[in-house]
C-alpha cells in the first residue's frame, strides 16, 4: 500500500465491527482453548506462590515501585480466585484479545491514510489483528502467567499510541502530550520496556503524518517538547531508582556492556527469524556469549541489521508501512537488546510488542508474495485465501505450543532438549518431577545434566544432593555435598555446609529407626560418627553467613540429640547477661522446645509442660527482635499447641507463612488447627496449599478425604484416598474411608 490514493471506487460493503470483532474472538479462543489450565511455572513461584504481598492482600499504591500496575492486577486477580490457574489465564486471554482489538483499531486508521478503499483497509486490518493475536510466538507471553507483565504493558503502549493516532492532528501540542503522558505512566508501571513510547509516536508521526519529511515534525514541537522531557526524566528514574541492581554490568556472574551488545545483535536475528519461522520455540534459550565484534556470527548479524535498517530507509515513502514495521520492530527490542545489562540475553515474550508493528506488514506483505508468485506462475485462489491458510497454520502452532505448556514435566523436558547445555531446565525439570515425588527420575534428570555440562556440575550439586536424601541415599549426599565445598565460597559454601549437615541428620534418623536393632555402645559410636560433624557443618555454614538461621536452629538439634543441650544452654544464658540479642534467645528457646518434646516422648507430661511454657517465652522474645524470620514462628507454632493454645498457634503459623508463602509444613499444621476448630473450608484450602508443592503429601491428601467425605463430595475424597492408597497401599484409615464411601454409593 502506497501514498498515492487510489481512484475513488464504488462503495463496498464493510462488515460491521462486532462482526471483525466476534470473528476475532472466536479464533483467538480456538488458539488458546487448551491453555487455561496449564500450571505455575518459572517465575510464578515468586509472582504469585511466593509473593506474601499478593496472598495476604497487602498490596500499597506505591507509584514509584517496580511494576506497581502489574501487581495491583495480580492482586485483583488472587482476591478473585486465589491460586486457581484457570483465572489467571483468562485475565491473560483477555488482555490479549483487547490488545489485538486495539491492533485492529491502529492498523484500520493507519491503511485509510494510505487508501481508499474502505473495505480493503478492514480487511487488511483484520488479517493484522488476526496474526497478533495468533502467532505461535506469543504464546509465552499469553500462557506463561508472569508475562502478564508484556500485555499490559503492551495495552498502554497501544492506548497511548492511539491518543495521538486519533487526536486531531492541528490540535496535537501540550494537552494532548498530557493525555499519553498519564497513560505512559501507567505503562512504564507494567512493564519497564514501555518508556521507548515517545518514541514509537515520533515514527508513527515521521512516516504517516509528516510523510516521511523533518520539517512538519517541528509544528507539534509543544507535544515534544513536554512529551520527551517526561521520558527522559522516567528514563532517568527507572535506571537510578526502580531497576538499580536489577540491570547493568554489575549484575554477579553476567557479561559486560560490550559483550552484552554483541550477543544481543545475534539475538535479534534469532527473533526475525522466530516472527518468520516459529519453530522450534523454546522457554529459556541457550545463548552464548559473544566477546569480539570479528567473529563470524557478528559480522554477519551486524551487516544484515544494517541492511534491513537500510530497506526501511529507502521504503520510507513508497511503502511506509513495511518501514514503520521495520522501525518499529528495533525501537521497541532496544530496552532489551542493547546496551543496558539485562541477567537473561534472550527471551520469546520480548516480541510481543515488537510484533504489533510487525503485523501491520503481515497482509500487505503476503500480498506482494502472492504478487510477484502470480508474474512467474499460474497459481489458484487469493492473496487473502493464502493469509487465511497461514493464520490457520498459526492457530495450529499455538495449539500445539500450549500443549507442550500445559504440563510443566513436559515443558522442561522440551526445553531440556533444546537447551541440552544450560543447567537451569535441568534444576526445573527436577523440581517438577520432586512435585510428583518422582525423586528417581529428578535424580536422573540432575545426573545428566551434570555428565553433559561437567563445567556447570556445581549448580546441580545442591537440588542433586536434596533428591539423593528424599531417595534415601544419604551416603551419595554427604559425598556430593563434600565434593561441592571445593567449588563454592562466600554464602554459597554456607548454603552447602548446611546441606552436608541436613545429609548428617538424616542419617541420624534412619539410625534412630534402627535403633532396636543395635546394641547400646554400637548405637552410642554411630551417633557420635553421625552427629559430630553434623554439628561441624552447621558451624560452619554459621561462621560464614551467621544470619543463616535454618542452619542455627539445626546446630542446636545436633547439639542436642548429643546430649549437650545443657553446655549449649548455659553458653547462650552468659551471653544474655551480657546483651540480649535474637540468635542467644533463640537458642536457649530452642533447647527448651526440644527438651520438651523428649519429655513428651517419655511420658513425662508435667515435665514437657514446663519446657514449652519456657520455649513460648523465650520465642516471643525473640520475635521482638526479628519478626521476619519463619523457622522461630514455625517452632514457636508448635510449642502453643503442645499447651493447647491454638488460637496464638494459629498467629505465629500465620506469620511464618507470611514471611514464606510457600512453607509446607507451616500450611499443613496450621490445617490441623482449623481441623480440630471444625473450621473445614479452611483447613481444605490450607491442605490444598500443601497439595501445590506435594501433591502426593499423605496426611494432607487423607485430611482432604476426610474433609470431603463428610461434606458430602464424594468424587474428591475418592481422588485424594486413592492418592494415598497408590503411595502407601497399607493405610487402613484411608481403606476404611474408601470402603465406606463405596458402601454408601451402593
Amino acid at each position: 500500500m502506497t501514498r498515492k490514493k487510489a481512484r475513488a471506487k464504488p462503495k463496498s460493503v464493510l462488515p460491521a465491527g462486532w462482526i471483525v470483532l466476534g470473528i476475532l474472538f472466536a479464533v483467538t479462543l480456538a488458539a488458546y482453548s487448551n491453555s487455561f489450565n496449564v500450571p505455575l511455572v518459572f517465575d510464578d513461584l515468586l509472582t504469585i506462590q511466593k509473593n506474601a504481598t499478593l496472598r495476604f492482600g497487602e498490596f500499597s499504591w506505591n507509584v514509584l515501585g517496580s511494576r506497581y500496575m502489574l501487581f495491583l492486577l495480580f492482586t485483583l486477580n488472587y482476591l478473585w480466585a486465589g491460586q486457581e490457574v484457570w483465572s489467571y489465564h483468562v485475565v491473560n486471554f483477555l488482555l490479549h484479545l483487547l490488545n489485538g482489538v486495539l491492533v485492529f483499531v491502529l492498523a484500520e486508521h493507519v491503511f485509510r491514510l494510505l487508501d481508499t478503499d474502505q473495505l480493503r483497509c478492514r480487511t487488511y486490518a483484520a488479517l493484522a489483528s488476526a496474526f497478533f493475536l495468533l502467532h505461535p510466538i506469543q504464546t509465552e507471553s499469553v500462557t506463561y502467567i508472569s508475562s502478564r507483565s508484556e500485555l499490559l504493558s503492551a495495552f498502554f503502549y497501544l492506548a497511548g499510541l492511539l491518543v495521538f493516532v486519533l487526536w486531531p492532528q492541528r490540535r496535537i501540542g501540550f494537552v494532548c502530550s498530557l493525555a499519553v503522558g498519564v497513560i505512559y505512566f501507567f505503562g512504564i508501571g507494567s512493564k519497564e520496556t514501555a518508556v521507548t513510547l515517545p518514541a514509537s509516536i515520533l515514527l508513527y508521526d515521521f512516516l504517516f503524518v509528516s510523510k516521511a519529511q523533518f520539517r512538519p515534525l517541528l509544528s507539534r514541537w509543544r507535544f515534544y517538547i513536554t512529551f520527551v522531557a517526561g521520558a527522559a526524566v522516567a528514563v532517568y528514574f527507572l535506571l537510578t531508582r526502580i531497576l538499580r541492581g536489577t540491570v547493568g554490568p554489575g549484575l554477579t556472574g553476567h557479561l559486560t556492556i560490550w559483550q552484552y551488545f554483541l550477543t544481543e545483535l545475534r539475538v535479534l536475528i534469532i527473533y526475525v527469524r522466530l516472527v518468520f519461522f516459529p519453530i522450534g520455540l523454546n522457554l529459556d534459550h541457550d545463548v552464548r556469549p559473544s566477546n569480539s565484534p570479528l567473529e563470524p556470527a557478528v559480522v554477519a548479524s551486524v551487516l544484515f541489521l544494517c541492511a534491513l535498517l537500510a530497506v526501511a530507509w529507502v521504503l520510507r515513502r513508497r511503502m511506509p508501512v513495511f518501514a514503520f514495521s521495520i522501525l518499529w520492530f528495533f525501537v521497541t527490542l532496544s530496552p532489551t537488546s542493547s546496551v543496558v545489562v539485562i541477567a537473561d540475553t534472550i527471551f520469546e515474550h520480548r516480541l510481543y510488542l515488537p510484533m504489533i508493528g510487525v503485523c501491520l506488514s503481515f497482509p500487505f506483505f503476503l500480498e506482494l508474495v502472492y504478487r510477484k508468485l502470480r508474474e512467474r506462475f499460474t497459481i489458484p485462489g487469493t492473496a487473502f485465501a493464502y493469509s487465511c491458510i497461514l493464520l490457520s497454520l498459526c492457530i495450529a502452532g499455538t495449539v500445539m505450543r500450549n500443549y507442550i505448556w500445559s504440563d510443566e514435566v513436559r515443558l522442561w523436558e522440551d526445553v531440556v532438549s533444546k537447551s541440552p547445555q544450560k543447567a537451569r531446565p535441568y534444576n526445573a525439570l527436577a523440581w517438577a518431577h520432586y512435585k510428583r515425588s518422582q525423586y528417581d527420575r529428578a535424580a536422573d534428570v540432575l545426573q545428566q545434566g551434570s555428565d553433559r555440562s561437567p563445567d556447570k556440575r556445581a549448580q546441580f550439586s545442591d537440588t542433586l544432593g536434596n533428591m539423593y536424601l528424599q531417595l534415601g541415599q544419604y551416603e551419595k549426599a554427604v559425598d556430593l555435598f563434600r565434593k561441592a565445598l571445593q567449588e563454592f565460597t562466600g554464602e554459597s559454601q554456607a548454603i552447602v555446609y548446611n546441606n552436608l549437615g541436613v545429609s548428617y541428620l538424616y542419617m541420624w534418623n534412619d539410625l534412630q529407626a534402627h535403633r532396636a536393632q543395635l546394641r547400646p555402645d554400637e548405637f552410642a559410636a554411630k551417633t557420635e560418627e553421625v552427629l559430630k560433624p553434623a554439628t561441624e557443618a552447621f558451624s560452619k555454614a554459621l561462621e560464614i553467613e551467621p544470619d543463616m538461621y535454618s542452619a542455627l536452629d539445626s546446630y542446636v538439634n545436633a547439639l542436642c540429640y548429643r546430649g549437650k543441650a545443657d553446655e549449649l544452654e548455659k553458653t547462650a544464658f552468659e551471653r544474655l547477661k551480657q546483651k540480649e540479642d535474637f540468635e542467644n534467645l533463640y537458642i536457649v528457646g530452642k533447647v527448651a522446645f526440644n527438651n520438651a518434646v523428649a519429655a513428651t516422648d517419655r511420658g513425662k507430661t508435667e515435665e514437657a509442660t514446663r519446657d514449652f511454657v519456657k520455649a513460648d517465652q523465650y520465642f516471643e522474645r525473640a520475635e521482638k527482635l526479628k519478626a521476619d524470620e519463619k523457622i522461630v514462628f514455625f517452632n514457636h507454632g508448635y510449642a502453643l499447641v503442645s499447651l493447647k493454645q491454638d488460637d496464638r498457634a494459629r498467629e505465629k503459623y500465620l506469620q511464618a507463612i507470611r514471611i514464606d508463602p510457600i512453607f509446607m509444613l507451616a500450611h499443613h499444621n496450621l490445617a490441623l488447627i482449623y481441623m480440630r476448630q471444625n473450621d473445614f473450608a479452611k483447613a481444605a484450602e490450607a491442605f490444598t496449599e500443601v497439595l501445590r508443592l506435594d501433591p502426593k503429601h499423605l496426611s494432607s491428601n487423607l485430611n482432604l478425604g476426610y474433609i470431603y467425605k463428610i461434606q458430602g463430595k464424594k468424587t474428591l475424597a475418592r481422588t485424594h484416598l486413592a492418592t494415598v492408597l497408590e503411595a502407601s497401599p497399607g493405610n487402613q484409615q484411608a481403606a476404611a474411608m474408601l470402603q465406606e464411601l463405596d458402601s454408601v454409593a451402593r
